[in-house]
């Protein structure tokens, strides 16, 4: 199995990565029909500053980098939440660069994440996928993480969302 290294994320790749992790989460948001294209950048964006308030810095957030060796293959944010009467791990964001998917990246990041999570104290891992990410969803499964809750919509030949490339 690959070994992947957490690394604190820097301020100048958190830069980096809010551009393209505010398009991405809107754009996949229209993609499963839970925002209209008209406006779903802007809601992305205002998401992401209510949760990230201190980029890096805000307190209970951790964003990683992750590395194999010296290369950079990806990142990672999870955040510390009360749940019941313990304490767990939200996850946000994890991402695989695009050339290096498919070669068991997903799943060491995974790993190394949950690794950090037992390290903070915390009790458990939950994240929301979206219902057509079949390839983050076919990884979850295979690293024992079970489902929920289910939405599910039907589309009546009206299309009030758009699509993913009109996001505005």
């Amino acid at each position: 199995m690959t070994e992947v290294r957490l690394d604190p994320m820097t301020s100048e790749e958190y830069v980096a990565y809010h551009g393209d992790a505010v398009l991405a989460y809107a754009e996949a948001h229209v993609s499963a029909k839970s925002w209209p294209a008209d406006g779903a950048r802007q809601r992305a964006v205002d998401e992401y500053a209510a949760l990230l308030p201190e980029g890096v810095a805000t307190p209970g957030h951790h964003l990683y980098t992750a590395r194999t060796g010296d290369q950079e293959i990806g990142m990672i944010w999870f955040a510390e939440r009360a749940h019941g009467a313990g304490r767990i791990a939200y996850l946000y964001d994890i991402r695989v660069d695009a050339d290096l998917r498919g070669r068991g990246h997903g799943e060491a990041l995974m790993r190394a994440m949950e690794h950090e999570v037992r390290a903070a104290g915390l009790e458990a891992v939950r994240l929301q996928v979206f219902g057509n990410n079949a390839v983050a969803r076919s990884l979850y499964r295979k690293l024992g993480y079970a489902e929920t809750n289910v939405v599910m919509i039907k589309d009546l030949d009206r299309h009030p969302w758009g699509r993913a490339s009109e996001v505005r």
